[in-house]
């Protein structure tokens, strides 16, 4: 049987680097190199096996283990995609284990979580025993830019129902119960050009920008006035990327401000989102709103709910010390969680490490991982 360090070292061997809207040239979808391996280490047991095409250049990997009832399902997703290495390329796809971590693009984020989900899979089929309820295990593609993947699977999933799910990230193993909704889009402020020697005879979209900013600026504070959290910090609306402007000597015609809008639990994307473009446009200004690029609700799932309760104490069997639920303010693909789900986020290694250079994970946080996974598949769910 495999364990969790090597599938992880050759997961990370494996580039799957999601292209993040930039041009992708390549004829076969971002993530095969994964979803070939996967498929080789789970078409001998004669499993159902599934790819599912997310979007044009990115596919997912359904794997389903029947169980001894026809459910409801325990899911486990991780996404197989990371973000680019183009500042350590050289090292980024060869994994090396120096003193208990292993070091690589992915391993934190999130090929980490992959492997010990995948490795508890595979020790629970060579065990020759069912689960008490169907365990389905989705290698999901576009976490990171798209979030395709997650948002294929939720709107054509069928059967069995699933009750329970958990989503790979690094949450240290401490299982992560709320997390922030994100919502993005491109404000527009159209202006009036004329020469900068004559600014009276023009409309400078750059000042009116300005005014929106301030606005977006009043319309936060209101929003963390009336939706406080224990678990996280309140909402934002932040101006992340902005520009205007043609040349030195005339007046903007035009100012694009890039809006991200972090929402909390008992927030709606859609009211929250209204509330904010109708605030905007009663100030006068000539401005337009592009499509959303994100349109994520936030993960809220209660402290006490039975699920996270049972994998709470699971945890904290597996890591030797006690264990805390709680909240981030990023977000992942449990956003999109099928509905009805117990949902948590739950991984090795720290979310510090993500994305960065020699991105690295302990693999004793793998294994320990690898333990708590393959008990949460074990578990008859049912009484609960």
């Amino acid at each position: 049987m495999l364990c969790s360090t090597g599938i992880l070292k050759r997961l990370i061997a494996l580039p799957t680097v999601n292209p993040m809207e930039q041009p992708y040239t390549a004829s076969l979808p971002v993530e095969r190199p994964v979803v070939e391996y996967l498929e080789s280490l789970f078409e001998p047991y004669g499993i159902v096996l599934q790819r599912q095409r997310c979007s044009p250049i990115h596919e997912s990997l359904l794997v389903r283990v029947d169980g001894e009832s026809d459910g409801p399902a325990t899911l486990f997703e991780s996404h197989i995609d990371t973000v680019p290495a183009d500042d350590w390329l050289e090292t980024a796809f060869q994994p090396r284990v120096e003193a208990g971590r292993v070091y690589g693009r992915g391993a934190c984020d999130d090929k980490g979580a992959l492997s010990a989900m995948v490795a508890a899979l595979l020790r629970l089929l060579d065990s020759g025993r069912k689960p008490p309820q169907p365990v389905l295990l989705l290698a999901a593609g576009d976490e990171e830019c798209g979030q395709t993947g997650i948002k294929y699977f939720s709107e054509n999933h069928v059967a069995p129902e699933i009750g329970r799910a958990v989503f790979g990230e690094p949450t240290s193993c401490e299982p992560i119960i709320q997390h922030k909704g994100t919502i993005r889009w491109d404000l527009t402020v159209e202006g009036r050009s004329s020469h900068s020697a004559e600014p009276e005879k023009g409309q400078n979209a750059i000042l009116d920008m300005i005014r929106v900013i301030d606005r977006l600026r009043e319309l936060q504070d209101e929003f963390a006035a009336q939706h406080d959290n224990p678990l996280l910090t309140p909402p934002s609306i932040t101006v992340t990327m902005i520009r205007g402007g043609q040349t030195r000597n005339a007046l903007p015609q035009e100012c694009t401000a890039a809006v991200d809008f972090r929402i909390v639990p008992g927030m709606d994307c859609s009211d929250a989102s209204r509330r904010v473009i109708e605030a905007v446009d009663r100030l006068g200004l000539a401005t337009s709103h592009g499509s959303f690029q994100c349109f994520a609700p936030a993960l809220s799932t209660a402290a006490d709910d039975p699920f996270v309760t049972v994998v709470a104490e699971t945890c904290k069997v597996a890591l030797g010390c006690p264990v805390r639920t709680f909240g981030v303010p990023f977000g992942s693909d449990a956003s999109f969680a099928p509905p009805g789900a117990s949902s948590i986020v739950l991984g090795p290694g720290e979310i510090s490490d993500a994305h960065a250079i020699d991105e690295s994970v302990e693999l004793k946080q793998v294994d320990a991982c690898t333990e708590i996974c393959h008990s949460i598949m074990m578990r008859d769910w049912n009484p609960l």
